[in-house]
């Protein structure tokens, strides 16, 4: 995603994107944590698609990008059949074909277990008013910070420890 791209982004989302950067050291800090995730980004916006598979790539993660609700769960439905689930499942809240609150709302009922992250511009309004459907895991705002988002997805794939 080019830096244009980037700036016409937050300009519709009116936010701001931070980078942390140093001399031979891009904007992606290095990982501790090494695990790679499959993961599903559903957005309807191209933009938003390239710059999460960007990002989420970097972090060495498998990603699979779908442009809308309904290509999503084909997507997801796909992949569980050849026992090949995804891991965690970000979507877009706001999408013309089926929205983010349907799509968690199905995914959580073929996979209870599977974390499913709502991104949205309007993140911290819904989070603070209680308008995302209990089957959301997380609430995170349009643009998201990948390192924090990175971190997020990792706590919510790591299986819990058995109880002894």
């Amino acid at each position: 995603m080019n830096g244009s791209s980037i700036y016409d982004m937050t300009q519709r989302h009116d936010d701001a994107i931070e980078i942390d950067s140093a001399p031979v050291r891009g904007p992606l800090p290095q990982l501790k944590q090494q695990r790679s995730l499959y993961i599903l980004c559903i957005d309807d916006d191209a933009g938003v698609r390239e710059f999460l598979n960007d990002c989420f790539t970097q972090f060495n993660h498998r990603v699979v990008v779908a442009s809308g609700g309904k290509h999503g769960l084909e997507l997801f439905r796909t992949a569980a059949l050849k026992h090949q689930p995804y891991e965690v499942v970000i979507t877009d809240l706001g999408m013309p074909d089926i929205d983010g609150q349907c799509v968690a709302r199905t995914i959580k009922a073929e996979s209870p277990n599977t974390p499913v992250i709502m991104m949205t511009g309007w993140g911290t309004i819904m989070s603070n008013e209680g308008g995302i459907t209990p089957d959301v895991d997380a609430v995170v705002g349009k643009p998201p910070r990948m390192q924090e988002l990175n971190d997020l997805i990792l706590r919510m794939a790591t299986p819990a420890a058995p109880c002894l």
